[in-house]
């Protein structure tokens, strides 16, 4: 007799519509990090709760997307710390601008401007890039997004990143901390093409 009520109950809160939205990654996004928990690389679609959401993602391409020929190497940007207010359902997809060249390429990667499609269009979203002396093969990218405050803003959370130098040599010109602070900034690349160039090779 108790049994038909609690099951009526269950099976009307099963019908409930659940207050999620599905988040999509394109193929040269990877995701890194969730505030909603553990997150997988290899995961290229987040089912997500309605209210706000921050993520760590990373741009990874190959230099020429469409060669099969894997020999001339990956583009990679910093993680980019975002902040997304999701709705209640339907289906988001964080995309990247077209990116028809190896220029283009390396260009996004240096500074990357991701895009949030929805059924209503497409729309420019604000990416944080952390610095790469975050950035390392035993980066926990959980416990470093973590670290950073959501009520905040995105550029105000991140500490101010203040280049380590070397003690002068006697005599020594002084490191340009712009220039070092691009070519700390710049991938591995970019910074042997600026290498030989600036050795004249």
């Amino acid at each position: 007799m108790i049994r038909l009520p609690l099951l009526t109950t269950l099976l009307l809160l099963l019908a409930l519509p659940t207050q999620a939205a599905r988040l999509e990654l394109a193929d040269n996004l990877t995701l890194l990090a969730s505030s909603r928990g553990k997150a997988s690389p290899f995961e290229r679609a987040l089912t997500l709760p309605a209210g706000e959401t921050r993520l760590l993602v990373r741009f990874d391409s190959p230099l020429d997307p469409g060669s099969t020929n894997e020999s001339q190497g990956r583009v990679r940007s910093a993680p980019l710390l975002l902040t997304l207010t999701l709705p209640a359902s339907g289906t988001l997809r964080l995309v990247t601008p077209p990116l028809p060249t190896p220029q283009a390429i390396r260009r996004f990667a240096a500074s990357p401007a991701l895009q949030l499609a929805a059924t209503d269009g497409t729309r420019p979203l604000l990416a944080t890039a952390l610095p790469r002396s975050q950035d390392s093969l035993l980066t926990d990218y959980q416990a470093l997004l973590a670290r950073y405050d959501g009520s905040a803003s995105a550029a105000t959370a991140l500490p101010a990143v203040t280049p380590v130098l070397p003690a002068a040599t006697p005599g020594a010109v002084p490191v340009d901390p712009e220039l070092q602070r691009r070519y700390l900034a710049a991938d591995e690349a970019q910074r042997k093409a600026f290498l030989r160039w600036a050795l004249a090779l």
